[in-house]
């Protein structure tokens, strides 16, 4: 009873929450300390190791590096497959005590554990209570591991066109060897095409465009900021929940250069994916390898204006701050708006044009710089 108080009182308290409109400082991001000479395809994840090295994520040419800003040199670290030393999707990567990292591979519903000096050294597989397809993003000082579950099966017999508007998000103590809720967001919608027989069924799945969607991230102390899409807030959640001011925001009208720079990145198979389903399989197969028979795109929804922030943008800083990029027009430079722990909009930062941010670290923030040929450009900027 107490705790369905707690929660009722909390959505009251967001009901009520006036929309303020904060004057706060911009702080330009201009000359890069560092950028790392040799480009990425797409840079997925960086991870900030205590000597300054990197572990970095390219998930458009499937690999892993392990990467010296200040020397220019970079090691592979495992390689693509289904092995025990090998990934099939390097989407993010969850930084561990003592310089450990997990990999996360979606593709394989595991986890690469990669040592220290780039080694890897064997995986670990998602839990049965995360579910197919879930999002890791990130861990605690305790070696708890945040994820964002899917809210549906691809069993025999179900439907993936009738997927869920929430999901939620799971703790997972190992020590505990639990699974739990710490709370729920709304998800992007998605557009799915299918083809295939009902024993092998072939499904593509796109998020639509400039989708309305709440975002989270969660802090080494265990803290997880919910982002809220209907008026633009933060929530913290643990040990006691806070729930910041709605911030006033201009929005964006989605324009003709607005398509056709996100149509360019739609016609780019390499973040696609699709999930191939057999009976009795109810946890599906996801894959990057074309089906035998190409399902049809799916339908492309075009909103009339760009939610208040970018999906799946929101990150943690090591003070505790929660980093969320802002909506702009199309080829306006990123601006990043920076919350406090009380969920309030303490700064923006603005980084060059054609750059974007990838990590916020202990020693400076990370972003990467996209040239004409649409390759990436890691560097690192000194903290303001």
């Amino acid at each position: 009873m107490r705790r369905t108080g707690s929660l009722c009182s909390l959505l009251l308290l967001a009901a009520a929450l006036p929309v303020v409109a904060q004057q706060v400082p911009v702080q330009q991001l201009s000359k890069p300390e560092v950028e790392f000479p040799d480009p990425f395809d797409q840079v997925t994840a960086v991870r900030e190791l205590g000597d300054g090295r990197l572990v970095v994520a390219d998930l458009y040419a499937r690999t892993v590096s392990l990467v010296d800003l200040a020397s220019g040199q970079a090691k592979a670290i495992g390689r693509e497959g289904q092995g025990p030393n090998e990934f099939g999707f390097p989407v993010a990567l969850v930084p561990l005590s003592h310089d450990t990292t997990w990999l996360v591979d979606p593709a394989q519903s595991r986890f690469l554990v990669i040592l220290p000096d780039g080694t890897p050294a064997g995986t670990i597989p998602f839990p049965d209570e995360f579910g197919g397809m879930a999002r890791v993003k990130g861990a605690d000082a305790r070696g708890r591991i945040y994820a964002q579950g899917t809210g549906f099966t691809l069993g025999p017999g179900s439907d993936p066109r009738a997927l869920p508007d929430s999901a939620p998000v799971l703790v997972w103590d190992r020590a505990a060897k639990s699974v739990t809720p710490v709370g729920k967001v709304k998800v992007p919608a998605v557009a799915v095409a299918t083809s295939g027989s009902a024993g092998s069924r072939s499904v593509t799945m796109r998020q639509q465009p400039f989708p309305v969607a709440d975002d989270w991230a969660v802090t080494s102390a265990g803290r997880v900021g919910f982002v809220r899409s209907g008026d633009y807030h933060v929530e913290w959640r643990a040990p006691a929940p806070r729930v910041g001011p709605a911030v006033a925001f201009r929005p964006v009208p989605v324009t003709d250069a607005d398509k056709k720079e996100l149509e360019e990145r739609m016609k780019d198979r390499r973040g696609a994916f699709r999930v191939t389903r057999t009976d009795g399989n109810s946890r599906g197969q996801i894959s990057s390898a074309p089906p035998p028979s190409e399902p049809a795109e799916p339908r492309v929804d075009w909103p009339a204006q760009k939610p208040p922030f970018t999906p799946n943008s929101a990150m943690t800083s090591p003070e505790g701050e929660l980093w969320v990029e802002r909506s702009q027009p199309a080829g306006a430079p990123e601006l990043v708006d920076v919350f406090g722990p009380a969920g309030n909009l303490l700064r923006q930062v603005k980084l060059p044009a054609g750059t974007r941010l990838v990590a916020v670290g202990a020693k400076g923030i990370y972003a990467a710089r996209t040239d004409d040929d649409g390759l990436w450009y890691l560097q690192r900027y000194k903290k303001p």
